[in-house]
């Protein structure tokens, strides 16, 4: 008898060994997945939402994208690739998802098609977009014909070879001081770069030209889908930004419902450091 109760009370302290509680420390913390961006589809069926993971050991933070039932269930990955991949948008239809990825350096917009019923991906994501300065913030037109995003580009620069250029000149430039004229040069922790914020449309069939990584991160040619090559338009050429840095908060642009216009956000005052506009 007593060896029993001895054996009971071996696995009772040893239970409450494993079920001890513990102060909340900063690696739980980082075990702990960041959630946001929650995006329904246009039949109310699904939600898309990116996920980042924290790796302590390798110091870094990579999103992914997830989906789940909006009536409620498990969630899953919804494209299993080690790429950073945020802000998905699904299409009018619901039938094409869009989002920023990590693939390639900088940013670009990529896209897949989408299968409704299943709440999965159909055949491999393509990019849509190859601006040498990146694209993020990306959104649908209302008739899903159009993507507008935004880059950041030099103002007096009239295409994107320009800004490639430039952007090269400075990095192979000996010169690494920062030499600025006027206010505003910097916000937060980032410089500006001489660089405006403009908001471009590309074509929603649009597909890069050059080779970029699929699934197994692997950059390659092959099953690359086709489409035309077309250039994205500046839709807001000149010495402001469009928006403005953003404060966080929702997307300072949009398309009206007719696909006709675009409202934005932007301070034209030629004295941006006197102004209080935002």
């Amino acid at each position: 008898m007593k060896r029993c109760i001895a054996v009971v009370l071996l696995f009772a302290t040893s239970a409450l060994a494993q079920n001890a509680k513990h102060p909340f420390t900063f690696e739980d913390m980082m075990k702990l997945k960041r959630v946001g961006a929650p995006v329904p589809s246009p039949d109310d069926k699904w939600v898309v939402f990116d996920c980042v993971d924290v790796d302590l050991e390798a110091n870094t933070k990579i999103s992914h994208l997830w989906i789940v039932p909006t009536t409620g269930g498990e969630s899953r990955r919804l494209n299993p690739t080690p790429n950073h991949e945020e802000r998905p948008r699904f299409s009018p239809d619901g039938k094409r998802l869009i989002w920023t990825s990590k693939a390639t350096d900088p940013t670009q917009i990529w896209m897949c098609d989408f299968d409704p019923n299943a709440g999965a991906l159909v055949g491999k994501p393509h990019q849509v977009t190859e601006i040498s300065t990146g694209a993020d913030g990306a959104m649908w037109s209302p008739d899903g014909k159009n993507i507008v995003f935004v880059s950041a580009v030099y103002p007096d620069c009239k295409d994107d070879a320009c800004n490639k250029q430039r952007d090269e000149e400075l990095k192979k430039s000996k010169v690494k001081a920062k030499i600025f004229s006027r206010l505003f040069y910097r916000h937060w922790n980032a410089f500006t770069e001489f660089k405006r914020s403009h908001l471009f449309v590309v074509s929603a069939d649009a597909v890069a030209t050059g080779l970029w990584p699929v699934s197994s991160g692997t950059p390659q040619q092959e099953e690359r889908p086709t489409g035309p090559p077309l250039q994205p338009k500046d839709l807001t050429p000149g010495d402001h930004d469009v928006p403005p840095f953003s404060l966080g908060g929702q997307d300072m642009y949009a398309i009206s419902p007719d696909g006709q216009e675009v409202a934005y956000t932007s301070n034209i005052d030629e004295v941006e450091a006197t102004s209080t506009n935002n």
